[in-house]
Parts: C-alpha cells; sequence; structure tokens
C-alpha cells in the first residue's frame, strides 16, 4: 500500500454502547446544535465505519456498518475485531478506532497518534492517546495484524479492554492536557465541563 492509502486507514466510530451513566443515548449528545455522531462523520477524512450495535444513522449515508463480533453489546472488543477483520480483507494496516464520547475530531486524534507510528506497535498492537498514566485505547490506532490474536481473546471469554492492552504491543502518543477534559465522558456533568473546555479553546 502506498503512502497516501496508508494515510487514509479508516475510521471506526464505536456508536453502540447502552449510555447508561449517561441517561441519554451518547451520539446523539449535541455540540453546537449537532448531534456528536454527526459532526464526527463530517470531519473525518478517511473511509467511515460504524459499530452501532444495529442502530442506523440515517443523515450518515456514507457509513458502512459493521455488526459486533458477539451478539447483545458485549463491549468494544467485540465491536473493534469485525472492523480489523475487514480492514484485512480490503488491505489495510490498520483502523483508527473513536468512541463517540468525545469532542475530539478524527483527524485531530489521527494527527496526534502519529507520534507513535515509527513504533513497532504501530503495525502489530494498538497505538492509543495517553495522559499521564492514563490511556485512551478507544482514542487509537489498531493494527490489522491483530484480527487472530482478539477472536482468540474473545472466544476465550474474556472482554476487558485494559486486559487486553496487556497482551499486545502497545505505544503510547501524548495527549495534550487541554484536550484532557475532552477525551471521553461518562455523565451529564462530564459532558458539560468537555463542553466548557471545547468553547474556552474555541473549539469548531
Amino acid at each position: 500500500m502506498d503512502s497516501t492509502a496508508a494515510q487514509r486507514e479508516p475510521l471506526l466510530i464505536l456508536c453502540g454502547g447502552l449510555s447508561r451513566r449517561m441517561g441519554s443515548p451518547k451520539p446523539l449528545l449535541t455540540y453546537r446544535g449537532v448531534p456528536l455522531i454527526e459532526r464526527l462523520a463530517a470531519a473525518a477524512q478517511r473511509p467511515l465505519w460504524l459499530a452501532a450495535a444495529g442502530q442506523r444513522f440515517p443523515r450518515l449515508p456514507q457509513a458502512h456498518y459493521l455488526s459486533d463480533a458477539l451478539p447483545e453489546r458485549q463491549g468494544a472488543l467485540s465491536a473493534v475485531l469485525p472492523a480489523l477483520e475487514w480492514a484485512a480483507g480490503q488491505g489495510y494496516g490498520g483502523v483508527y478506532v473513536l468512541s463517540c464520547d468525545t469532542l475530539l475530531l478524527p483527524e485531530q486524534v489521527a494527527d496526534c497518534l502519529q507520534q507513535a507510528r515509527n513504533n513497532a506497535a504501530w503495525y502489530g498492537g494498538v497505538a492509543a492517546l495517553q495522559d499521564g498514566e492514563r490511556v485512551y485505547p478507544l482514542l487509537a490506532h489498531w493494527s490489522a495484524a491483530l484480527v487472530e490474536p482478539l477472536r482468540q481473546y474473545l472466544e476465550s471469554g474474556q472482554r476487558r479492554v485494559t486486559t487486553w492492552l496487556e497482551t499486545v504491543p502497545f505505544a503510547a502518543a501524548p495527549l495534550s492536557a487541554e484536550w484532557r477534559p475532552l477525551c471521553n465522558f461518562n455523565t451529564p456533568q462530564e459532558f458539560e465541563q468537555a463542553v466548557v473546555q471545547a468553547e474556552r479553546l474555541e473549539w469548531e
């Protein structure tokens, strides 16, 4: 694959969670009047894949939907595996993974992750944003080489992303401190804080 194609590896947005602590679907939270899922999709400059657990977003006709590997929303790893399989079949080296509960935009995340591109984990593991000791594996680049190890991990009955990361090559891309509140939010209060910080930064 040439360098231009590699730079345009697909984006997988994880948007099929239950949003229990938020109390309402995270993809439909709005920032400046736009649902988060539509904001993320509009900013993506690469093929757009969605892991939406059966949901459909009619205003995203360009999106390719992928079913989870396991039924009944059994976690992020179940959503990522089909994307890695599809990527490998399409000749891509990997996939950018982005959870929908972020105010960071896809290309901002992709650009930041380039700090880890020279690490072997980029080609055989996971390269993720990291803030101090906190790692964001769902703001990351996942190598297509992980297909078989991830399938075996899920077949063993394990589901935890953090435990999975301990078994594969990993590289960190340092995260700007001012971006920290924008990374992910699980409650209305955290979302409000993210919006306040985005406005402070004059985020688009």
